[in-house]
């Protein structure tokens, strides 16, 4: 990320996915002082950010529903 955006990591959110859920992963973060938060699966409420875009989507699909009717 540093060497896209110029811009350093400070928070790693996942979902407890299989292909991060390794040790060499968590040593790295460990050394990069990347702090990992875990959230339970399936459940975007705790990632407000997906949350909202979740619902921005299913506005935009209900309008295109709405204009074709």
């Amino acid at each position: 990320m540093k060497n896209q955006i110029e811009n350093t990591l400070n928070c790693l959110r996942n979902d407890n996915g299989l292909e991060l859920c390794c040790t060499e992963f968590d040593e790295f973060c460990r050394n990069e002082g990347i702090a990992r938060q875990c959230i339970v699966r399936y459940t975007p409420q705790q990632n407000r950010v997906a949350e909202r875009m979740n619902w921005t989507m299913l506005e935009k699909a209900r309008c295109m529903l709405f204009r074709l009717e």
